[in-house]
């Protein structure tokens, strides 16, 4: 399709040669005539009729929007008018390049450019210890760091589209990958929690700040500051004795502020350790903890609350807790979650719920500013790129008060190539064996996978053997969906090949544990010489899948980790199958390994209510790992 723009659309100019082959469109002076118009009013309209069209737009990333609007439109229809008002000043996902996936720049580009076209403003970049500090040789040291070259390459790509990119870091907690090295002994509170009211500590801050603010164009700065829990309790009580954790962190917020005013950037924090300090519980949701009005009147005024929740989906929650942030003398930012953090797939039903519920509330209750997380606990296991759907989620929450789904399907599928019920299918995986309501979802394909054969620590809760055959199901299901993918298929090849994994490995252990209390050993032996051997073979591909994945979209720096993950399981194998054979033959006469009983993981979980864990060092092995 030939277009003819007629207006000053030369700072856009950069960002439609990025698109046009992805949208499939060139320009000609004999192409369809698109006039092009910069309103005061911030919103969209788009008019098309016939042979001609219009776009207004106030903001630049809604002139890509509404682009993709009429392209969309001009496909099927020959009239349209489409006018969106935005709902939200900033709308945008966090991406986290700290939990060992350091996402590259082409990743990154990638999705700015599906950004634009949904309309997305802000980019935030979470990053613990993974920038550039020149004198700090440690700092992100074999963690595959930024450099400020890549980072100012990625600002300047998004400034194409009119898309802010604002750095998030830490500036209290969350900081062990780095404060493991001997080099920081004199800035380290805890193994995770720097030390703060030392000149040291304010003097390596102002680095990290100076060192990460440099790339950006944007003045605006996450500090993070969040779950400091032991904040005061090591080398700060030797030092200067003991102290109210809520005294240290305004004292240190104080300090990090005058840090950032200095060099001119507004900075914003979550909030949580505020709630967490009025809370007899230590808990940031608990709803009857009352902020003193001591703690509000100590938060500087210039520094911004950001209020996440995940987990919520009743929206009365979300209205409360807005308030109860309302009550420092401005609105907060929220940040929501979509469901990458759950384990090695994404959980799209609780992303909606979550979604529809927090920014119904946001609107109705003023907030201005939202972003989305897409964190990566663990490992990193899930690609971001499963989260599409949830960031088209969000930018349609972004410009209307109430969508829908023909709207949601709509855009996703011109947006991204791909059918909405595909991605739907995608992050159906674990609701599907356990489709039950939590605040926080259980992953059984996560621990299912990485749990041991031999000591199967979540066999408990496997007992019933449709859970094999639910698997066999999904992964039938996601190759007849995968055709409606586009480009994305290896996302659905590889969830596919984790559920044909987990056809077999969900149950093997219960099959091996049944067979040897029966002394089965014509059972054994089929689990010996059949069932383990395909296992085996079934997790060397997803191996090859996962490792194809991961430095597509990330840095090799943290696939280690995966590595050994994987091929410790394929070792356990082998030694299972190596037991197996030795007590067959008679070289050992028992297998204590399956004569203990097999305990519930979660001694509250209700008797086989599947459970939610999602550290690898407590799936794996009760032992010291």
């Amino acid at each position: 399709m030939e277009l003819f723009f007629e207006g000053d659309i030369l700072e856009f100019q950069d960002g439609i040669d990025q698109l046009m082959q992805q949208w499939a469109f060139s320009q000609s002076k004999d192409g369809v005539p698109i006039k092009v118009e910069q309103t005061d009013v911030d919103e969209i309209y788009v008019n098309f009729n016939h042979s001609k069209a219009e776009i207004h737009y106030h903001h630049p990333v809604q002139f890509f929007r509404a682009l993709g609007l009429l392209l969309e439109h001009m496909q099927v229809v020959e009239e349209m008018k489409v006018r969106e008002v935005p709902q939200f000043q900033m709308n945008g996902p966090m991406l986290d390049c700290s939990r060992n996936a350091v996402l590259t720049t082409e990743f990154l580009k990638e999705m700015i450019r599906l950004m634009a076209g949904m309309g997305l403003n802000t980019l935030l970049l979470y990053m613990e210890d993974t920038y550039e500090i020149e004198s700090a040789p440690y700092f992100g040291y074999m963690r595959g760091r930024y450099s400020r070259e890549e980072l100012k390459e990625i600002d300047e790509f998004a400034s194409l589209f009119g898309i802010e990119v604002i750095p998030c870091i830490q500036t209290l907690a969350h900081l062990s990958t780095y404060l493991r090295w001997d080099v920081t002994k004199d800035i380290r509170d805890t193994d995770d929690i720097l030390l703060a009211n030392s000149e040291k500590t304010y003097q390596f801050i102002e680095k990290m700040i100076q060192s990460v603010s440099e790339p950006f164009r944007s003045r605006r700065i996450h500090i993070g500051m969040d779950e400091a829990h032991f904040l005061g309790r090591g080398n700060y009580i030797e030092r200067f004795g003991h102290q109210s954790a809520f005294q240290i962190m305004s004292d240190h917020l104080q300090a990090v502020r005058e840090i950032t005013a200095k060099h001119h950037l507004q900075p914003m924090i979550w909030s949580d350790m505020y709630f967490r300090i009025a809370s007899d519980k230590g808990d940031y949701y608990d709803t009857q903890a009352a902020i003193p009005k001591d703690i509000i009147r100590q938060k500087p005024d210039d520094v911004q609350l950001v209020y996440w929740d995940y987990y919520h989906e009743d929206q009365d929650f979300y209205h409360d807790y807005i308030r109860k942030h309302q009550e420092f003398g401005m609105n907060p930012l929220f940040a929501g979650g979509i469901w990458t953090f759950n384990g090695n797939t994404i959980h799209y039903d609780k992303t909606f719920a979550s979604t529809h519920a927090a920014l119904r509330a946001c609107k109705k209750e003023g907030v201005t500013e939202v972003f989305v997380t897409l964190w990566g606990d663990d490992g990193a296991e899930t690609n971001p790129f499963t989260a599409l759907l949830g960031l088209q989620l969000y930018a349609e929450h972004g410009y209307t008060k109430e969508i829908t789904n023909e709207k949601l399907r709509s855009r996703f599928r011109f947006c991204t190539g791909a059918e909405m019920d595909a991605f739907l299918q995608l992050g159906s995986i674990d609701s599907y064996i356990h489709p039950g309501k939590n605040l926080e979802p259980v992953n059984p394909s996560k621990f299912l996978l990485w749990q041991d054969p031999l000591v199967g620590l979540f066999d408990h809760y496997i007992e019933d053997q449709k859970v094999a055959s639910c698997y066999q199901q999904l992964e039938k299901d996601l190759l007849q969906v995968k055709t409606k993918t586009g480009k994305w298929q290896g996302l659905f090849d590889y969830a596919g090949a984790l559920c044909a994994t987990l056809s077999i490995k969900s149950t093997i252990g219960t099959n091996m544990k049944t067979a040897y209390e029966q002394n089965d050993k014509a059972g054994l032996d089929q689990i010996l010489q059949k069932d383990l051997p395909e296992l085996l073979q079934k997790v060397k591909r997803l191996h090859l899948l996962h490792y194809k994945q991961w430095m597509e979209t990330n840095k090799p720096f943290g696939w280690e980790v995966l590595d050994i993950r994987y091929g410790g399981l394929m070792l356990r194998i082998e030694t299972t199958m190596l037991r197996l054979r030795e007590f067959l033959e008679g070289t050992i006469t028992a297998i204590p390994e399956l004569e203990q009983e097999r305990l519930s993981y979660a001694n509250e979980a209700k008797e086989n209510e599947l459970v939610r864990c999602n550290l690898y060092q407590h799936i794996a092995t009760p032992n010291v790992l």
